[in-house]
């Protein structure tokens, strides 16, 4: 008899993804033949080969009859609610880990999302990833610099107007305000070359770049053509991670050692109150966070590029 478990997610997309990348270890360590997940990003899911079927939330049809058979273990666990992670002391792949009842083989910062199945999932992504290709040949870079809305949000209100994009109060402490200064730079490094934008519509716009609107899955399939990728915290970094060698993260409030990944190029924020818990309780934490200035980002991004 076949050994299955389900696991419920919440959380954004960049959390989403990440979870992806531990999957594969926990199936193996906890004897699962079968491992199925409901999260309301379920596309994710379905493009990771160590799931074996995604639902999403609020549909018990699909999956009642899992939570009810004896010979399925359900988790439904919080890694930010993991008391290590809270107190800033591992990342968020052991909390994870630590939640779901397993030990990681290496650091949590090695792992790398798994998206393996997105070409064969989606064949509308994939078939927008070659449009663009087509499009753009290997002559493009990507950058995010707003962050903490969801793609699965509303963009209108309920008469149809545009809803703004408030930056207050969204990710405020990981967005980074000098991108304009971040893309001239990368055209005057990368003449001729396409600057994409990863941005919702409601999302200021940057001189000199394009926003496309396509499936957020395609970007994972784009990545790996890319000739550079600069984002923040948010989920363009899990979104690339692992498939394209020359990212840079500019990191705020949040720190690559709790959420980010040893093979990015990871430039931290200075003055950043490093002691205040993860615990959305406490609020924004009182430091002023100073950003690394646009020509120390890319001095990391020549650097990567005469390796």
């Amino acid at each position: 008899m076949s050994k299955k478990c389900l696991i419920n997610v919440e959380g954004g997309l960049g959390k989403n993804v990440m979870l992806t990348a531990i999957l594969q270890e926990f199936k193996e360590k906890k004897g699962y033949d079968e491992l199925y997940v409901i999260s309301p990003y379920h596309d994710v899911f379905k493009a990771c080969s160590a799931v074996t079927d995604a639902f999403p939330p609020m549909q018990g049809t699909l999956y009642q009859e899992l939570v009810l058979d004896e010979d399925c273990d359900v988790y439904w666990k919080e890694p930010y609610s993991n008391q290590r992670f809270i107190k800033k002391q591992c990342h968020l792949f052991e909390a994870w880990a630590e939640e779901l009842g397993f030990e990681l083989d290496k650091p949590g910062n090695e792992y790398v999302p798994l998206l393996d199945k997105v070409a064969e999932e989606y064949p509308a992504v994939r078939q927008a990833a070659e449009q663009k290709l087509a499009e753009w040949h290997d002559n493009f870079c990507f950058v995010q610099f707003n962050g903490g809305q969801s793609p699965l949000s509303p963009m209108q209100d309920q008469n149809g107007n545009p809803i703004p994009y408030n930056d207050h109060q969204e990710a405020i402490k990981r967005n980074y305000f000098k991108g304009a200064e971040i893309v001239r730079l990368l055209k005057e490094k990368y003449p001729d070359t396409i600057v994409i934008h990863f941005a919702l519509p409601n999302e200021p716009a940057i001189e000199g770049t394009e926003k496309i609107q396509v499936p957020y899955l395609t970007y994972h399939l784009l990545a790996a053509k890319a000739k550079a990728i600069v984002c923040t915290d948010s989920s363009l970094q899990h979104l690339s991670t692992g498939v394209n060698d020359n990212i840079t993260v500019i990191w705020g409030e949040t720190r690559p050692e709790h959420f980010g990944y040893e093979c990015n190029n990871n430039v931290c924020a200075q003055n950043v109150l490093n002691s205040q818990p993860y615990f959305k309780p406490l609020g924004v934490s009182p430091s002023i966070v100073r950003m690394p200035e646009p020509e120390v980002v890319m001095e990391t991004i020549m650097q990567e590029d005469h390796k």
